[in-house]
């Protein structure tokens, strides 16, 4: 058996906006499956280069997608009994696929059945975005306490570990994405550490700085979806409240469940989706009473009328062929506007070679106005 791990996250809100009600989910499944059956090309590239494509496995009980994370450079090897190593065999046109499992529950919460290699939960939130102009902000569904822990937590230290071998910026997002990717290139074997604290000098104000950046940066690590990879992840500080010492272990925080699966079934194309789904549906049954407990309920129905049909290449497409038909209409009225002004020039000319049998050259009572007005 294998070990995997299933992630929680709440989707807060949904373009902006608070999210009061439940989260379109099945619509964007049934978007999906309507792409796929009309081979619909559903690829996305992320702005920094990363391609996915998504597929829906399953509508009910709740709606599951997988998501895939396509790689067709910097492959693995394979390798024969002696150990002589060759490249992979894909056939010509073939992309290596690493997949992660979504399931959407009650609540608004994103169970994500992670395979290790593939994509985080805030990928989804790219692909939903890029592909059906949905921006869903993701948040951790955490332990009953740890929240209003940190909220009161006058931080002075945080610090974390982890294995050199593990060093990557895909780990991570934005600033700490840019500080593991650099320390991969820095070592590869060993431990990696770092501690931001806020030290003893300095003034109050110059204190409170350091202490609202570190707070930021906790608040970043704690978005990425790949903390599981860590040895040691501590926050330390003052609780605000009752003036005690608190460290808090951001690794034991998250909601998380281990899973057992049996890896022929979990990495066999034709299995994987069925036992993902079959997982999936038993974490949302086994953890309904605690979401009921800590996470607040979700009234009414799920407006299916913000999710468009899915078009290959997704809202860049959309906004394209917008801006094409905007450019194309302002033309065709510049083109009126002129077509007009020269039918009011070319009665003027006529105007001008005689009217009521007098002579263009006759002049006549207001002839000067007339030809300003023309």
């Amino acid at each position: 058996m294998a070990r995997r791990s299933v992630h929680f996250w709440r989707i807060e809100q949904l373009n902006g906006d608070e999210l009061n009600r439940p989260f379109p989910a099945r619509r964007v499944a049934e978007v999906l499956k309507k792409a796929q059956d009309a081979g619909t090309d559903r690829h996305f590239t992320s702005a920094d280069g990363t391609v996915m494509i998504a597929r829906a496995v399953a509508s009910s009980p709740c709606p599951v997608l997988l998501l895939d994370r396509v790689r067709d450079a910097n492959l693995p090897s394979v390798g024969d009994a002696l150990g002589r190593r060759k490249p992979l065999p894909l056939a010509p046109g073939d992309h290596l696929l690493e997949t992660t499992y979504f399931a959407f529950l009650k609540r608004n919460v994103m169970a994500v059945l992670t395979s290790g290699n593939g994509p985080r939960a805030s990928r989804m939130g790219e692909y939903l975005e890029g592909m059906l102009g949905l921006e869903p902000t993701l948040v951790p569904v955490v332990r009953e306490d740890v929240e209003e822990i940190l909220t009161r937590l006058e931080v002075s230290r945080f610090e974390f570990a982890l294995p050199a071998e593990r060093l990557s910026g895909k780990l991570m997002e934005g600033e700490w994405a840019d500080v593991l990717e650099s320390a991969s290139r820095l070592m590869n074997q060993g431990t990696f550490r770092i501690s931001l604290s806020v030290g003893r000098s300095g003034s109050a104000d110059d204190k409170r700085r350091i202490r609202e950046r570190i707070q930021r940066l906790i608040d970043l690590f704690r978005q990425a979806g790949s903390v599981e990879h860590f040895d040691y992840v501590v926050a330390e500080g003052k609780d605000s409240l009752t003036g005690d010492r608190e460290v808090v272990d951001l690794l034991k925080e998250r909601f998380i469940s281990h899973v057992e699966v049996d890896p022929d079934a979990f990495n066999d194309p034709q299995k994987s989706a069925a036992e993902a789904i079959a997982i999936l549906n038993k974490q949302a049954r086994d953890n309904e009473a605690f979401f009921a407990r800590t996470l607040p309920d979700i009234k009414g129905t799920a407006d299916s009328g913000l999710v468009p049909d899915l078009v290959a290449g997704g809202m860049a497409t959309v906004r394209a062929a917008l801006a094409a038909a905007t450019n194309s209409a302002g033309a065709t009225n510049s083109a009126g506007a002129t077509n007009s002004a020269g039918a009011t020039n070319s009665a003027g000319a006529t105007n001008s070679a005689g009217v009521d049998g007098h002579a263009a050259n006759e002049p006549r009572v207001g002839d000067g106005h007339e030809l300003v007005r023309g």
